[in-house]
């Protein structure tokens, strides 16, 4: 019988975190269960080594992954405290129950799959803990490179620049923990030889510059030094030269397939499915490892005559934050997240399977429009796309109207000719003989109706699979039994998925170009996504060209306000509707730039996510006692030329890409005057904001006149990038314009955040995720 309670306990001299679960001593006898109380066991010896020992080796390096360690810690207990207890009441009224016993036996199969990947995470931090311990021991200084917010191609110059200068006195040995154990012995004579030195130098600095994880390809060991004759190394051109090479073939060999459905038709089930096809050639050969698991998998299945209910879970529901399960209708992922994984037979070669949010979600058009229009912004950081895949279910009676608006939004982005590039993936295809069914003849009308002509559908751009057959193997490991003929089915349905698997990937590989997104590519979409962003910073600029105006004028001619744009790392949106205190600078009354965190809701006011508007930097304002670096007829010219780009682009935004049927330019100068007027209303010495407000709404006036004379002239794509060009070059704007593209920086690592990586290891049965190295 057993009889488990969670109790407090201490280490000895505090050592560990002071807490674990062990059963009672009364009961360790005969009755008690040899498996949970040799899990106690580990428990503890975990908390030893998590919460004592890596700490105190890592010295305070690589906390987020000692912080992985402790989550993955956490869960196992909390498992186990919500589990025994129950199991343990069960026992003790039906001790010999057939069911109780299965209880058991499917708590024992989850406790040990979060028990191995705890264990496999700390055989893998365990000995960096322990390398880390012996640099501090021979007087090296480690450095974690995926610390800092570098350029690829620049991390070199960076470590030259910032840690070495001309000081003689520095080495900095680089490298990264595949190099270490493809060559220890020469890993090992380089630090002996800069320890030696060390002490016969005791002013020398020695650095361990650890390129573990990050993003850039180390072809070598490498040490850095002021004199190039001291420690003999690659010149730094060749080294750059070598690497920008080593990462533009890496880009080459990887395989980039967009995947595109609407909510509710399995993407990430897919993703699943396709990862365990490409790894296992046989049903029998899956149910004998491990499956691989990238997305959590959450369903139902009903087995028996009697439909016996059973819910499905498998893989790390822990850190769950692109998934949400818990709104039926609404799209399960959140955003755009990629996984990529090595093809295993084709040598050299990986595949990243980019998921994004579904379409058709059920909070409307308006939450489509923004999922898609963060499709596109993940599209621009891209370099290249092999294949754009739609995935539908067959026999569907109507394809969603938003499938429509999608195609048409990818193609005003990437141009005609990303249609070569289409495939079409139908799941669940068992039911209709692995073929589209009545969905083909919808399909097909459909993308006839569209302006791009000669989009290819047909037999070898379009592939069949049956997610339920990896739902079945799911279901097997957790014990569900299945009769003689589903089995055999099942098995079928996997050898019919693995060849359409095959299929799909040798037609990308032999009969697709990659598409390019490449920095000359022009088309609408891409010109929409580069005006949007460009609407705060011309908007903000004309502000304080007529606040520097009125100062010249009213106040303060020797004085001038001056912008200086501050990088949002995070999510960060400005609410429209919450108060914000005005402060002084001079005699201007200045609304802040109060910032609220932004997590698929605001978490810091209860306004909706339209009274929001989203920001990539703050701004802070400066009074310079000097007058502005515009006189005031240069200062009249810019605002003129900012006022016509405007309309331009307001007109290209409404009439061209079609993307809004508000003029975003128009709108955001009301805001500012209501924003004024705020002011106005809090603050009695009120004159220079009173004279703005005027000042803003003559701005209208000219603007509306600008817009009414566009209506007879328009500019073709190529003028819109040229203005485009230009307007980001004015001195004033193009700080607002960097501190978006170090935001793009931020949001480009970010993604790389969001892939997961399956290592080698998976397709010797074993599964490990992580995060680029």
């Amino acid at each position: 019988m057993l009889n488990f309670q969670a109790i407090r306990w201490k280490y000895p001299r505090n050592v560990g975190s002071g807490f674990t679960l062990i059963p009672k001593s009364s009961i360790a006898n005969q009755d008690s269960d040899q498996y949970f109380l040799e899990l106690a066991t580990r428990l503890k010896n975990f908390d030893v080594i998590i919460n004592h020992d890596l700490p105190h080796l890592l010295r305070g390096y690589l906390k987020e992954r000692l912080h992985k360690a402790q989550k993955l810690q956490i869960r196992m207990i909390r498992k186990y405290m919500n589990e025994i207890e129950r199991i343990s009441k069960l026992y003790t009224n039906t001790p010999n129950n057939l069911a109780n016993q299965k209880l058991r036996n499917e708590l024992q199969l989850e406790l040990n799959n979060i028990l191995n990947e705890l264990s496999q995470y700390l055989k893998d931090l365990e000995p960096k803990a322990r390398f880390i311990n012996h640099l501090k021991t021979q007087y090296f200084h480690y450095c974690n490179i995926a610390e800092y917010d570098l350029d690829i191609i620049n991390i070199i110059q960076f470590l030259e620049r910032n840690f070495i200068k001309d000081n003689p006195h520095v080495r900095i040995l680089c490298s990264n923990d595949i190099l270490n154990n493809n060559n220890k012995s020469k890993l090992n004579r380089l630090c002996s030889e800069l320890a030696t030195e060390r002490l016969t130098n005791r002013k020398l600095r020695i650095i361990y510059a650890d390129f573990s994880y990050c993003s850039f390809v180390l072809s070598d060991m490498l040490i850095l030094s002021s004199k190039n004759k001291q420690i003999p190394y690659e010149p730094l051109t060749k080294r750059l030269t070598s690497s920008s090479s080593a990462a533009v073939r890496s880009d080459e060999d990887v395989i980039n397939i967009l995947l595109i459905g609407e909510t509710g038709v399995g993407k990430s089930t897919f993703i699943n499915a396709f990862v365990n096809y490409l790894t296992f050639n046989t049903l029998q050969q899956a149910a004998s490892n491990q499956p691989v698991a990238l997305i959590p998998v959450s369903f139902l299945i009903t087995t028996g005559n009697n439909f016996q209910e059973h819910t499905v879970k498998f893989g790390n529901f822990d850190n769950l934050i692109n998934e949400d399960f818990d709104h039926p209708g609404q799209s399960v992922t959140q955003y755009c997240r990629s996984y990529l994984f090595a093809l295993n037979h084709i040598i050299g070669k990986k595949l990243r399977i980019i998921d994004t949010p579904g379409f058709g979600d059920t909070r409307g058009l308006d939450q489509d429009n923004i999922n898609m229009q963060h499709i596109l912004e993940y599209i621009c950081n891209l370099t290249r796309l092999d294949a754009i895949c739609f995935l539908l279910k067959p026999n569907t009676s109507r394809l969603h109207i938003f499938f429509r608006t999608c195609l048409t939004q990818l193609f005003d982005l990437l141009g005609s000719n990303a249609r070569l590039n289409m495939i079409f993936c139908f799941t669940n295809a068992r039911s209709t003989f692995y073929k589209p069914g009545n969905t083909a003849p919808l399909l097909r009308t459909m993308l006839n109706s569209l302006s791009i002509n000669d989009i290819p559908f047909k037999k070898e751009n379009t592939f069949c699979f049956d997610n339920e057959s990896f739902r079945y193997l799911v279901a097997l490991k957790n014990g569900i039994q299945f009769n003689d003929e589903e089995n055999k089915e099942y098995e079928i349905s996997w050898s019919t998925s693995v060849n359409e698997s095959n299929r799909l990937i040798n037609y990308i590989c032999t009969q697709l170009s990659p598409f390019s997104l490449s920095n000359g590519w022009q088309s609408i979409k891409h010109a929409q996504i580069e005006i949007i962003q460009m609407i705060r910073p011309i908007l903000e600029t004309m502000r304080n060209i007529l606040r520097n105006k009125i100062l010249w004028k009213m106040d303060s001619p020797n004085k001038s306000i001056e912008l200086y744009p501050q990088v949002i790392s995070h999510s960060s949106m400005l609410c429209t509707v919450c108060k914000r205190d005005p402060f002084q600078l001079d005699n201007f009354w200045i609304l802040p730039d109060q910032v609220h965190d932004f997590r698929n809701a605001c978490l810091v006011c209860s306004c909706t996510q339209n009274q929001h508007i989203s920001i990539d930097y703050m701004l802070i304002y400066k009074i310079l006692n000097n007058s502005s670096n515009y006189q005031e007829n240069e200062m009249n010219d810019l605002l003129n030329r900012l006022n016509i780009a405007s309309v331009e682009f307001a007109y290209f935004l409404i009439n061209v890409a079609h993307s809004t049927t508000e003029d975003p330019f128009l709108v955001g100068l009301l805001r500012m005057i209501d924003e004024e007027k705020q002011i106005c209303v809090e603050k009695t010495t009120n004159h220079l904001n009173l004279e703005l407000i005027k000042e803003l709404e003559k701005l209208i006036g000219t603007y509306k006149e600008q817009m009414n004379q566009q209506q007879q002239q328009q500019n073709n794509l190529e003028d819109i990038y040229e203005k485009i060009k230009t307007v980001s070059e004015y001195p004033i704007i193009h700080e607002q314009i960097e501190a978006i593209r170090q935001k793009r920086k931020i949001h480009k690592n970010e993604q790389q955040q969001h892939e997961f990586q399956v290592s080698e290891n998976a397709f010797h049965g074993k599964i490990y995720l992580s995060t680029p190295c």
